[in-house]
C-alpha cells in the first residue's frame, strides 16, 4: 500500500489537500471520498483500511474541503456548489470514478455530478445534506450556534481526543475515526493544538446548507446509487430517506441499525462493504 499527498488546486485558486492510497495493479478502479462539514480527510481512514481487505486493488482519494484539514482557508460566506466545483477539480480528468460522501461531503459529490454529468458510475452517499426548500441562507440555527462555540484550542492531541471521548457525539465512533479525526483535525500553535476548521467556518457552512437547491434537480443524477443512513439519524428520518432515494433513483438503500447521523465514523467496516461490493461493478451509467 502506497501513500501520497498533494494540493490541487480549485478554480478560484484555493488549494485542496489530498491524499491517494494505492495498492493492487494497475487496471485499479478510483474512490473520491468527501467529508462533513467539521471534520477532515482522515476520518476515512478506518474506511479505506477495511477496503483494503476486501478489494485486491483501488486508488482511493481523501481530501480536505476547503476551510477545513490542510487545505486552504478562505473567507466566508461559502456557496456549496463551490464545494462541487473544489470536487470536481480533485478528481480531474480521470472519469468516470466512484464517489464515497458524507453529508455536506455527499452534497458535493452530487453537486459535481450536476456540474458535469458522467464524473461518477457510483455514488455511495451517506445522509446527503440535500433538503427540499424553502431554500436561502439561515442567518440562526442550533448548529451555527454550536460551531461558534466550539472549544479551539486543546494542551495535547491527547487532550482533545479525551475531551470528544466524552462527548455524546463522539461515544460510538470507531475508536480508529477519532484517533484519525484528532490526527488530522488538529494542528500546533503557540496557544496549544487547534481545529484546523475554524469555528467561524464552520458556521457558514451551516448557514449556507439550505440554499443551494440542488433538490430540485436529483432525478438528473444518472449514477448508481447507494444511499445510507442511520437508524437514530436526526436529519434523515424514514419518511424524508424514503422520498431521497426516490427523487435519486437509488439502487439500495441501507439503514444502519444502531448508528447516528455519523455512520461514517461510527461502521467503517459497513460503508466498505458497501464501496466494495459496487466499486468494480462497472464505469457506464445505468439507464433509467
Amino acid at each position: 500500500m502506497r501513500r501520497t499527498w498533494q494540493r490541487v488546486a480549485a478554480r478560484d485558486g484555493t488549494l485542496l489537500a489530498t491524499e491517494t492510497t494505492i495498492w493492487g495493479e494497475d487496471a485499479r478502479p478510483t474512490l473520491i471520498a468527501s467529508h462533513a462539514t467539521g471534520f477532515c480527510k482522515e476520518v476515512y481512514h478506518p474506511v479505506v483500511e477495511e477496503l483494503s481487505s476486501l478489494v485486491p486493488a483501488a486508488r482511493v482519494v481523501l481530501f480536505d474541503h476547503r476551510a477545513h484539514g490542510d487545505s486552504d482557508v478562505p473567507a466566508p460566506p461559502y456557496d456549496w456548489w463551490d464545494l462541487g466545483r473544489d470536487v470536481l477539480s480533485v478528481v480531474g480528468p480521470r472519469r468516470p470514478v466512484a464517489g464515497l460522501g458524507h453529508s455536506a461531503g455527499a452534497a458535493a459529490l452530487v453537486m459535481a455530478e450536476l456540474l458535469a454529468p458522467g464524473t461518477f458510475h457510483l455514488l455511495v452517499l451517506v445522509e446527503p445534506i440535500v433538503f427540499p426548500g424553502p431554500y436561502g441562507r439561515l442567518a440562526d440555527h442550533p448548529l451555527v450556534e454550536a460551531a461558534l462555540k466550539r472549544r479551539r484550542i486543546f494542551s495535547s492531541p491527547e487532550a482533545a481526543y479525551d475531551n470528544f471521548a466524552d462527548k455524546p457525539a463522539f461515544a460510538s465512533w470507531d475508536r480508529r475515526a477519532l484517533a484519525a479525526y484528532v490526527a488530522g483535525g488538529l494542528a500546533p500553535s503557540d496557544e496549544g493544538w487547534g481545529l484546523k476548521c475554524p469555528p467561524e467556518s464552520e458556521a457558514d457552512f451551516y448557514r449556507g446548507a439550505s440554499a443551494h437547491g440542488a433538490w430540485e434537480r436529483l432525478a438528473e443524477v444518472d449514477s448508481d446509487v447507494i444511499l445510507i443512513a442511520g437508524e437514530h439519524s436526526d436529519s434523515h428520518p424514514g419518511d424524508f430517506l424514503d422520498a431521497t432515494a426516490e427523487r435519486l433513483g437509488a439502487d439500495h438503500v441501507d439503514v444502519v441499525a444502531g448508528a447516528s447521523h455519523f455512520v461514517v465514523m461510527e461502521a467503517p467496516g459497513r460503508i466498505a462493504g458497501h464501496v466494495a461490493a459496487h466499486l468494480t461493478a462497472g464505469s457506464a451509467p445505468r439507464p433509467r
